[in-house]
């Protein structure tokens, strides 16, 4: 336990220093000080009953429990003027008999960001931290009720200052830089995951984007340089590097010649996607409206890209990239369709990218279903969302899909595809009373030269009735009750010793009551 805990202050350590210097700057600048402060504490009680706790394949083998969930939070909102912004919100989960163990286990949450405008269109500083809890393999997936010991601990902080320099009517330019720290730990010993898991790093970003002013009109120019290390403990660092200039010509406001230069310096887990060096790009622009362009482009990087906007709420954005130099080598596309009426928004995107598994879990974008393994490889992704959100005065419908497919750049050719849809209807059918229904499917196909192949189809839906009730406390407080039901269901082929695995059914019902005040 003595170790536990001075691991955890280690890291704690920073994190709060990170934190309280962050809002110290608020504190110790003059004009900061009438900054104002909305705090919102609350507490939740919830009792949860499983008859499949431990997730269990077989019949013989489920355990039914209940468990008992106390979760004081607060959150706390800080604005002043357009100058200064802080959010913070913390949650301390409590949970009595998890796994049906009898064990009492306690889970910190935190989502921090704050922004200070140290000169205004000038220099800006963001900072940010997080506490979770995930899941180190997307084989086993479950969550802290369920207590299956595949779940980890992930802190992170990081702050991101940004120049924003304005050199006359010559150039304007833009730096940035991120500095952002992730780390895991074990719920048990409080140890990083080392074994295939995911190491401690720092990720520092650097990009510095420089365009031309008004000085230039028939010709104009701008230059770009990223650079990215993820800096990890006893393994090899990732490094991806670029520099970009573009110069373009233009013979009228609806046509131009442009020449682009690149080199790119990456390195990493080899893998054939990369290839380092210089390459260059020849085309031409055409803009004959506003509501369309395209754009060409040849060279040993080729592309051709267009814009069509027919009217101010749709847009339609294509591009194909064949690149023999930099990431992601071959042929590639980006595609975003967005189109927005009244009572609806419509979404596709599809693109390609490197990542790591690292900058996943600062992005927290992605559901943790699609999620991959804790890898310290790096990944290459195919990434393809549709989405449609539609609102009347009382519901709210949104339906969704997803495709990925991952490449990592260890020597198994570790491959996986993963597939998901999913519903949800939000419907406010009387004052203060709302139903939320939300089922979801998702498969995920793994396949590895070491590990062979694995199919998993997972379905859940999810009902839940909630009431706000408001209560006369001498301040505002509200107090929300609600009764929910989840049904889980996975079906995999992963088996061992001929017994499957892996598949597996749960019903969940929870009784929640949450006071805010």
């Amino acid at each position: 336990m003595g170790n536990m805990a001075k691991t955890r202050l280690i890291f704690t350590k920073h994190s709060v220093l990170l934190l309280l210097g962050f809002i110290g700057s608020f504190i110790n600048n003059g004009q900061a000080v009438a900054m104002s402060f909305i705090f919102t504490p609350r507490i939740t009680v919830q009792e949860t009953y499983s008859d499949n706790i431990r997730l269990a394949a077989s019949k013989e083998l489920k355990q039914s429990a209940f468990v008992t969930e106390v979760s004081p939070g607060i959150s706390v909102r800080g604005i002043r003027g357009g100058r200064a912004s802080l959010n913070l919100d913390y949650n301390l989960q409590t949970i009595f008999n998890a796994g049906g163990d009898g064990s009492t286990n306690i889970f910190h949450q935190l989502q921090f960001d704050g922004n200070y405008r140290v000169s205004r269109n000038r220099f800006n500083v963001a900072a940010r931290s997080s506490i979770s809890q995930r899941n180190t393999s997307n084989i086993r997936i479950g969550d802290n009720l369920n207590n299956l010991g595949t779940r980890t601990n992930v802190y992170s902080a990081g702050f991101s200052p940004v120049w924003t320099p304005h050199f006359g009517s010559f150039a304007n330019a833009v730096v940035r830089v991120d500095f952002d720290y992730i780390a895991n730990r074990n719920f048990t010993d409080n140890a990083n995951i080392t074994e295939n898991g995911l190491l401690d790093s720092i990720n520092v970003s650097e990009s510095v984007q420089l365009r031309s002013g008004r000085d230039f009109q028939r010709i104009t120019w701008n230059a770009a340089f990223n650079n990215t290390d993820n800096i990890r403990s006893n393994d090899v660092n990732s490094h991806f590097q670029n520099m970009t200039g573009t110069i373009r010509a233009w013979t009228d406001r609806r046509f131009n010649f442009f020449g682009t230069v690149s080199y790119d310096n990456n390195d990493f887990a080899s893998l054939d996607t990369s290839t380092n060096g210089a390459s260059y790009t020849v085309g031409a622009q055409w803009i004959p409206s506003r509501f369309f362009n395209i754009e060409a482009g040849y060279g040993n990087n080729w592309h051709v890209s267009g814009n069509l906007n027919p009217s101010r709420f749709t847009h339609i954005g294509v591009g194909y990239f064949d690149r023999s130099r930099g990431l992601n080598t071959g042929g590639a596309w980006n595609a975003r369709i967005d189109h927005r009426t009244k009572r609806s928004f419509w979404l596709f995107t599809y693109t390609e990218d490197t990542v790591t598994n690292q900058r996943l879990l600062l992005d927290n974008t992605l559901p943790p279903v699609a999620l991959p393994s804790f890898t310290n490889d790096v990944i290459i992704r195919k990434n393809a969302n549709a989405s449609v959100s539609y609102y009347s005065g009382k519901s709210t419908v949104q339906l969704g899909g997803f495709y990925q497919r991952r490449k990592f750049s260890n020597i198994d050719n570790q491959l996986e595809k993963v597939y998901g849809a999913d519903i949800s209807w939000n419907w406010a059918f009387i004052r203060r009373t709302r139903l939320f229904v939300a089922p979801s499917w998702s498969q995920i196909n793994r396949s590895s030269t070491s590990t062979g192949s694995s199919k998993d189809n997972r379905y859940e839906a999810l009902i839940r009735l909630t009431r706000t009730l408001p209560l006369a406390w001498g301040r505002t407080t509200t107090l929300n009750t609600s009764l929910e039901y989840r049904y889980l269901k996975q079906i995999s082929n992963l088996v061992v010793n001929n017994v499957e695995v892996n598949s597996f059914t749960e019903n969940r019902v929870t009784l929640s009551l949450s006071l805010f005040y």
